[in-house]
């Protein structure tokens, strides 16, 4: 059984390519309100009293992102929690939305936590998170709406952006580099867009893994595309968070690589 649908003018590679497929989660998205415990993007979080509630270095809280109960998910994905939620916070008072672009795992700007014990009783949990909204007008944030997530299992080849592909595909883009409408075909088929959990990241620009510290960041924690009238990047840009399998493996979210760009 063929795994992926290739044009045709890819076939004589696809056992190249299927070597590469990942399990990956696929995202969508319903706006509408939700509780404090559902999967989300943007909203308010489940988010226990006992906690010092995120801020940024100036004090400002940051905002919500997204919010990922893997009660939710099915077992797809290896190394990843079966349970807890785990949560994306940036800094929307900030024109790069909290992002460091000399250290990517700066969480001065965002922050990324783990929730590994799940407390049932909403007396125990904030309920009221008016101090975020604050000073509404001065915030710029990519979700516009809050939007319940539901997601699909799936795989996926690696991408084109991935920064492994350049070694991986060099072969196949060797072969087609003279055909202009082979390459497009080729970058267009191996895009991989949208929203998602594992699986392999888009970029606007170049993958920041390529250099430094970072090229051992392989899993896709999350990725929140520019789709639809209510999320937007920068310039239809996408944001991406990723781990080492180590870091996942010990549920150690404190060294999380976060990236933005747009076109």
């Amino acid at each position: 059984m063929k795994l992926l649908n290739l044009p045709e003018a890819f076939e004589q590679y696809r056992t190249l390519i299927e070597e590469t497929i990942q399990p990956t989660v696929f995202i969508e998205t319903e706006e509408r309100k939700t509780s404090l415990f559902e999967s989300k993007f943007a909203g308010d979080p489940y988010f226990p009293l006992s906690m010092e509630y995120p801020k940024n270095p100036e004090g400002q809280p940051l905002k919500l992102l997204a919010q990922i109960n893997f009660a939710d998910i099915s077992k797809h994905l290896s190394n990843f929690p079966e349970e807890g939620i785990l949560q994306y916070y940036i800094d929307g008072y900030d024109d790069v939305l909290g992002m460091d672009f000399d250290n990517g795992q700066n969480q001065k700007g965002f922050r990324v936590i783990f929730h590994e014990h799940i407390v049932s009783d909403g007396s125990q949990l904030v309920q009221d998170f008016a101090f975020v909204e604050a000073n509404e007008e001065e915030l710029y944030f990519p979700v516009e709406k809050e939007m319940a997530l539901s997601f699909g299992a799936d795989y996926e080849p690696l991408s084109v952006s991935d920064f492994r592909s350049e070694k991986l595909y060099a072969k196949i883009l060797a072969n087609i580099e003279d055909n202009d409408n082979l390459v497009d075909l080729f970058y267009e088929t191996l895009n991989s867009t949208g929203h998602k959990i594992g699986g392999y990241p888009f970029f606007t620009q170049e993958d920041p893994r390529a250099y430094g510290d970072y090229t051992d960041s392989t899993i896709l924690l999350l990725q929140i595309d520019s789709i639809g009238e209510h999320i937007l990047w920068g310039d239809v840009g996408v944001g991406n968070f990723f781990i080492t399998e180590d870091e996942l493996k010990r549920k150690d979210f404190s060294k999380v690589l976060y990236n933005w760009d747009c076109y």
